[in-house]
């Protein structure tokens, strides 16, 4: 309203609740109200057939659950109340189980500028948070979501209206209309307020996907149908005569984005030898991202890092060096280890599913049809060392679990080698 004369020619609502608070608060608009569904919604229903399409677009592998950190904007917001969240999240996810996406309102990047965001999601990009910059790439996140964490933004209650878990990491509800639909969620989504990964893992084993359902079949009116409903309604504003053929759904564009990959890997290998020939070991991995706070250096981690890794630090720090691509593996091997003396083994691959693993003595294991990651049998291998066991010791057979999947090699040939020193972290 303005001077008494009602502004706008048509006021739109996505579903008659809102007609009813608009009635409540200004009476003299109703006339000109039309619930007219959410054709943002709409677009993510339509495109749900593509969520796998998403997942792989983003990065997520076999055995991995996407988990999207959401903000909108200000100061009581997830990311103005918990900005070090992501890398916090990070630091404590297996990055083969989880992989993690970050998605800030336009206005963070309007405020602080794009230059400012970027400078300040660095890290979180490093320890392999995908940051998703274009302002489209959040619909398509949230269909292929296996979880979101977020606050009292809209996208939020998008994810629970898709019948996706939620997380709160902040929930202002003095921000909100406590009679919204999104004010009701505040009041009853579950808090991240405890250790990430329990309380992640909890809320997807026990989630129900109708149990947002009361408050969250406000979202529209018309599922479906706002394409419709708008174009009929902006024709007869134009005084045109619509179109006899209807608008059709339209699904969300496939992202296109480069995944990030840490170059550098905090690993913890639990070993389980079997007494029958056979290594066992669960493999866990973290990025070397969190070596820059100590508290959360995840225990009994030793340092893994690519050739690819530009900070030297991690080099003059690592456990166990690895190549992907070397011309000669061996040479490469005897060459690493004797510039950086500090370094327990190289690893190498060797052939299409050979790998070598040396260390600075010159003892050589060669594995051979490793299915999977060949720097996670390094991981074993350097545990195997670190525990005091000679590497021609290593039984003829391993396998791991990583992820909830199984891998395995098998010892060709090990020469004598030495112990190694023991892991970081405790």
């Amino acid at each position: 309203m303005h001077e008494g004369r009602l502004v706008p020619s048509v006021i739109i609502l996505s579903h008659p609740e809102q007609l009813e608070r608009l009635r409540a608060a200004c009476p003299e608009a109703v006339d000109a109200a039309l619930v007219a569904g959410d054709p943002c919604f709409d677009r993510m229903l339509a495109s749900r057939p593509l969520r796998e399409t998403y997942r792989q677009a983003l990065g997520v592998a076999p055995g991995q659950r996407l988990i999207v950190l959401s903000s909108t904007w200000a100061e009581p917001s997830l990311y103005g109340s918990r900005p070090l969240l992501a890398r916090e999240l990070a630091a404590r996810l297996p990055i083969d189980d989880y992989r993690l996406a970050l998605a800030l309102h336009p206005n963070i990047h309007a405020g602080h500028t794009p230059w400012q965001v970027r400078l300040w999601t660095e890290a979180c990009a490093r320890a392999g948070v995908l940051v998703l910059a274009q302002e489209e790439l959040w619909r398509p996140a949230l269909v292929a979501a296996d979880l979101t964490i977020g606050d009292h933004g809209s996208v939020t209650f998008y994810s629970a209206a898709l019948g996706t878990p939620v997380l709160l990491a902040a929930a202002p509800e003095e921000a909100v209309d406590p009679a919204s639909p999104i004010g009701l969620l505040l009041a009853t989504a579950l808090r991240l307020d405890g250790d990430p990964l329990t309380q992640i893992e909890r809320a997807i084993a026990a989630h129900d996907p109708a149990r947002y359902t009361p408050i969250t079949e406000r979202t529209t009116a018309l599922p479906g149908a706002s394409a419709s409903v708008l174009r009929r309604s902006i024709y007869r504003l134009l005084d045109l005569p619509e179109p006899d053929d209807g608008p059709d759904p339209t699904a969300l564009p496939v992202p296109e984005v480069t995944p990030p990959e840490p170059a550098a890997w905090l690993v913890r290998a639990d070993l389980h030898p079997d007494g029958a020939g056979r290594l066992s070991a669960t493999v866990q991995r973290y990025p070397a991202e969190a070596l820059g706070e100590p508290a959360l250096v995840p225990a009994g981690t030793h340092l893994v890092v690519g050739t690819r890794e530009p900070n030297t630090r991690l080099l003059d720090l690592a456990d166990l060096i690895v190549h992907e691509n070397p011309a000669d593996p061996a040479e490469w091997i005897a060459g690493t280890l004797a510039a950086l003396p500090g370094c327990a083994l190289a690893a190498a691959p060797a052939g299409e599913r050979d790998w070598l693993v040396g260390n600075a003595d010159g003892s050589l294991v060669r594995l051979t049809e490793v299915t999977g990651r060949g720097p996670l049998f390094g991981s074993v291998l350097y545990a195997w060392v670190a525990a005091g066991h000679p590497l021609r010791d290593l039984p003829a057979g391993l396998s791991l679990r990583v992820a909830g999947r199984e891998h395995s090699a098998r010892v060709s040939r090990a020469r004598p080698a030495g112990p190694g020193p023991p892991g970081r972290g405790g």
